[in-house]
C-alpha cells in the first residue's frame, strides 16, 4: 500500500527575462542555502519539479553512480544474501583470501 505524502510550499520564485531567479533571504535560511550551494532540477514521474542541493562525488567515487558500479553491487549483494561470502578476523586472514583468490584466477 502507498503512503501519500504531502508538500509544503514554502514560497514561490519568479524567473526573470534571462531565467533567473532569487530564493528570499528567509527562505535561504530556512532551506540552509548559501551562495555556494548548487541544485538538482528533477522531473518526478508525476511531473512534479524538485530543487535537490547537489552533492560534489570525488573522482574516485564516480564507478559508483554508474550502471556497472550499481550492476557489481546488485551481484555482490546477492552474492553475500547466498552465503557466498568470507569472514576474516584480522588483516593476515584478508591477505591470505586475497591471495588465494588471486592464484584461482592466475590458473584459470
Amino acid at each position: 500500500m502507498a503512503t501519500a505524502t504531502t508538500a509544503t510550499t514554502l514560497g514561490i520564485l519568479t524567473l526573470d527575462a534571462k531565467g533567473r531567479t532569487t530564493f528570499p533571504q528567509d527562505l535561504r535560511q530556512e532551506l540552509g542555502l548559501d551562495e555556494s550551494t548548487q541544485l538538482r532540477v528533477v522531473r518526478g514521474a508525476d511531473g512534479a519539479i524538485e530543487l535537490i542541493p547537489a552533492r560534489l562525488v570525488d573522482v574516485d567515487q564516480l564507478w559508483y553512480h554508474s550502471e556497472e558500479g550499481h550492476a557489481r553491487i546488485r551481484a555482490g549483494e546477492a552474492d553475500f544474501t547466498a552465503g557466498r561470502s568470507t569472514v576474516a578476523r584480522t588483516e593476515a586472514e584478508v591477505i591470505a583470501h586475497l591471495d588465494t583468490v588471486k592464484a584461482r584466477r592466475r590458473q584459470g
